[in-house]
C-alpha cells in the first residue's frame, strides 16, 4: 500500500478526541480524507440494504462503507483508535509530571471514582492548571498520532 496524500494531524487529533463506541473511523490514503462512520451505517453497507431505506444526509456514508469493506486496494486504512487512546492514563502522567507537590496529591485526589473527568478539569481550572494540561495532553495525542503513523505508512501534514 502506498500513501498517495499526506493526512493533516489535526484531522486526526480532533477525531481521535470525538471516537465513541459506535463509530468507526477510516483513513482513505488516496486522498487524505478522514472518514468517521455509524456503526449503523457500517451494518448497512455489511448487510447490503437498500439505501432508499435511509435518508439521504446518510446514503452517502453508507456508500463510502461500502467502498471501505469492498476495498481490495488497501486505500482505507483503519484509524478507529478509541483503544489506543486513554485519556485517564494521560491525566495520571500529567499528575506525575507536576512539580508542586500538594498540587500532585489534590489532583491525584479528584481523579478516584466516579466522575474522575469532570473533578479532573474543574480543579485544573481552580489550581490555574489548566493550560498545562491541555497542552501536555495534546503533545501526548500528537505522540501517539505520529508514532501510529509511522507503524502504517501514512504521511502526516503537519
Amino acid at each position: 500500500m502506498k500513501n498517495n496524500k499526506p493526512v493533516k494531524l489535526e484531522d486526526l487529533i480532533s477525531e481521535i478526541e470525538l471516537q465513541i463506541d459506535d463509530t468507526f473511523t477510516f483513513i482513505n490514503t488516496n486522498t487524505g480524507e478522514v472518514i468517521t462512520l455509524m456503526r449503523e451505517e457500517m451494518r448497512a453497507a455489511e448487510d447490503e440494504e437498500p439505501l432508499e431505506k435511509f435518508p439521504d444526509w446518510q446514503r452517502e456514508n453508507i456508500e463510502k462503507a461500502i467502498s471501505i469493506i469492498e476495498d481490495e486496494d488497501e486505500v482505507y486504512v483503519d484509524y478507529t483508535l478509541r483503544n489506543n487512546f486513554n485519556e485517564y492514563e494521560i491525566m495520571e502522567e500529567f499528575i506525575v509530571s507536576h512539580k508542586d507537590q500538594k498540587n500532585r496529591e489534590e489532583l491525584y485526589d479528584t481523579i478516584q471514582g466516579r466522575g474522575a473527568f469532570r473533578r479532573f478539569k474543574d480543579r485544573i481550572i481552580e489550581l490555574g492548571v489548566d493550560t498545562q494540561w491541555y497542552t501536555y495532553k495534546e503533545s501526548k495525542i500528537r505522540q501517539l498520532l505520529i508514532e501510529w503513523c509511522k507503524e502504517h505508512n501514512i504521511e502526516i501534514q503537519d
